[in-house]
């Protein structure tokens, strides 16, 4: 496996490059998203150049802020226009997989009109990153509640669109993880693993093993993503002080080193 960092967004780039290359990442998972790297900034050749010389990877991540599912079309189109941008951020900067957020719609909106506006704004969006080398990834969303049924239907319709599963998600107001149930559906999918651990109740993006209760069995996780067969990218996402970033890195090493 290879594991990389995501940038923060309210930082200067370059920095953060020169860190995650230094404590021994394989990639940056790059947010394209505002206010320190948003898609309309006109340096991106200069940070394209510190990337290349930091000898890492990159997977291509986009803004969850994004109102994708507007009923509004006219909004909705704008919102989908943006991520087109980040995308052509993404392969600018040599990504071949970005990522976006599956956000759900309003409570009003009937299933099946909801599911209608995803497949429509991914089919275009997916045509545009094959253009451009870039397979487009769908992440679950940590509001579980009748998500994969959804995600289901939009996987099958859209067939050029990957999964990004985010494991600590899966553990968000769940009786247990939800990563077997994920896998055993869209295994096939997968083409990128977030990770971060929390306490069972809300989204914490705390570091691996670090929750008192309610958090996950890492080295199970990872058992589980190798009786997958998955042996692909994943990013820790963790947040906070920077050292929790590294010890995070170093804990998943040595599980993934001993794994059977």
């Amino acid at each position: 496996m290879k594991f990389g960092a995501m940038n923060n967004p309210v930082e200067p780039l370059g920095p953060q490059i020169d860190l995650f290359a230094r404590m021994g990442f394989d990639f940056l998972d790059l947010t394209v998203e505002e206010p320190a790297a948003g898609p309309h900034r006109d340096d991106w050749s200069l940070t394209k150049r510190m990337l290349n010389d930091s000898g890492l990877g990159v997977v291509g991540h986009t803004g969850p802020y994004l109102p994708i599912a507007n009923p509004s079309l006219r909004v909705r189109q704008a919102a989908w226009d943006e991520l087109k941008a980040s995308v052509d951020i993404a392969s600018f900067m040599g990504a071949q997989v970005c990522t976006m957020h599956f956000l759900r719609w309003d409570s009003f909106v009937p299933f099946e009109d909801g599911v209608e506006m995803y497949v429509e704004g991914l089919f275009d969006l997916t045509a545009h990153g094959r253009d451009r080398g870039v397979r487009i990834a769908i992440e679950n969303s940590p509001h579980n509640e009748h998500q994969l049924k959804p995600l289901r239907e939009i996987l099958h319709r859209v067939p050029g669109l990957g999964l990004l599963y985010d494991i600590g998600h899966g553990n968000v107001q769940t009786q247990r993880s939800l990563t077997e149930d994920y896998l055993f559906d869209l295994r096939d999918r997968l083409v990128h693993v977030h990770l971060s651990d929390n306490n069972g109740l809300e989204d914490s993006h705390l570091p691996p093993g670090a929750p008192k209760s309610g958090g996950l069995n890492v080295p199970k996780e990872f058992r589980r993503l190798r009786n997958f067969n998955y042996d692909g990218t994943v990013t820790l996402e963790v947040f906070g002080q920077r050292m929790w970033l590294n010890a995070s890195l170093n804990y998943v090493k040595t599980i993934v080193a001993n794994l059977p």
